[in-house]
């Protein structure tokens, strides 16, 4: 994306000075955008990971997880974050709000396809910033404010089959497209007032659509009563962007990582779990595509405990405390390594039961988290909201 290039080479120290007023993330303005997982709020609140979690769930990280859902269901989450950051002592704030993931199972006397959709990338900022300039070179001052607005993202639509096999191991596939897309606009407005002649206002910019391909592989099974095992695989092709007929710009392949996740749960009673796991994704694999900044690769890690013998409401519930590291993978400054560390807090509650089996669950989790790279720090506060209903 040449124009687009030229345009990030240009402002990458405007990038660097200045943040965002909306986003999710500060981070969501370095290389391919701050990394999401379309997870629901039980895996966040037990460390990220989600894979060898106990029961059928609709899940995008765990390909196999739907195996063991015995009814139609469909499940949705959302998510709302308030952070703030400091910078050599400038503060700033801001909040956005997000949707993770929406899916839906059938299950099959052959076993369960799902259909899913979920977020992998998130490209939403703003940054501003301004300054006095000589305009006409008298000595007469004026105000440039130069603007960098982002809007979009990068998502997953899947279909999927899983499958429990004969001995109680459980399988499962999906395969799809990565599908998006980001406007991106520069603006220098000019307070021209004190010089006398008014000065146009500058923009550039353009829309870009992104596509590729991605399929991800799961297994899962229980050793005994007291351990359960999972693993999955997400392969992805390069991400092409392409420009609209509107946008004066080439277009531009970035690549994306493939990620191994790894993960088991502990039963140390028939209400009290251990879950733990890693992943790792290869980030590097985009280092080469980036104009401005850097991509390696990352490693994860997070668990939690879960207690299954709450009752709220007089619902069936269950408490999980977490927590999980992270390493982001995208610089604006090869020196400095960006990470990410979140303690979780997290609720589930049966809303309606049937023939045993969970026709309605609330899932709540509200995470304290910190993103820091050299000397800038971003703390967030995040509470996400999961729903699954079955029995349709």
């Amino acid at each position: 994306m040449t124009a687009s290039r030229s345009l990030c080479a240009a402002l990458a120290a405007l990038l660097i000075a200045s943040a965002p007023a909306s986003a999710q993330s500060l981070f969501s303005s370095r290389g391919l955008g701050l990394p999401l997982f379309a997870t629901d709020a039980r895996v966040l609140a037990l460390g990220g990971i989600g894979v060898g979690l106990p029961g059928g769930e609709l899940s995008m990280v765990d390909p196999a997880a739907p195996a063991g859902l015995s009814v139609p269901s469909v499940a949705f989450a959302f998510q709302s974050t308030w952070a703030d950051a400091d910078e050599n002592g400038t503060p700033t704030d801001f909040s956005g709000t997000r949707f993770p993931f929406l899916s839906l199972g059938y299950p099959t006397s052959f076993g369960t396809v799902t259909v899913a959709i979920g977020s992998v990338l998130d490209q939403r900022w703003i940054a501003s910033s301004s300054e006095q300039v000589d305009l006409d070179g008298n000595g007469r001052l004026g105000v440039i404010t130069d603007r960098f607005e982002s809007d979009g993202g990068v998502s997953s639509v899947r279909l999927g089959f899983a499958r429990t096999l004969p001995g109680g191991v459980s399988i499962g596939a999906q395969v799809g497209r990565n599908i998006g897309d980001v406007t991106r606009v520069f603006s220098r407005s000019f307070d021209s007032v004190s010089v006398g002649t008014p000065v146009a206002d500058f923009n550039a910019g353009g829309r870009w659509s992104y596509r590729g391909w991605t399929a991800a592989v799961g297994a899962s099974g229980s050793l005994g009563s007291i351990l359960r095992i999972g693993a999955s695989y997400t392969w992805s092709s390069e991400l092409d962007a392409l420009p609209d007929e509107d946008t004066d710009g080439a277009d531009g392949s970035f690549g994306l990582p493939a990620e191994l996740r790894l993960g088991a749960t502990a039963f140390l009673s028939p209400q009290l779990s251990v879950s733990g796991g890693v992943r790792t994704a290869t980030w590097s694999e985009a280092d080469g595509d980036l104009s401005v900044g850097g991509a390696r690769d990352v490693l994860s890690w997070g668990g939690g405990v879960e207690w299954a013998g709450a009752s709220v409401l007089g619902k069936p519930s269950s408490i999980r405390l977490g927590y999980r590291a992270s390493e982001l993978p995208f610089t604006l400054d090869d020196a400095l390594d960006p990470t990410e560390t979140a303690f979780t807090g997290g609720l589930g509650m049966d809303l309606l039961t049937g023939a045993d089996v969970v026709l309605a669950r609330l899932d709540l989790t509200l995470e304290r988290g910190l993103r820091e790279a050299g000397s800038f720090e971003e703390r967030f506060w995040r509470f996400s909201t999961s729903v699954r209903v079955s029995g349709f």
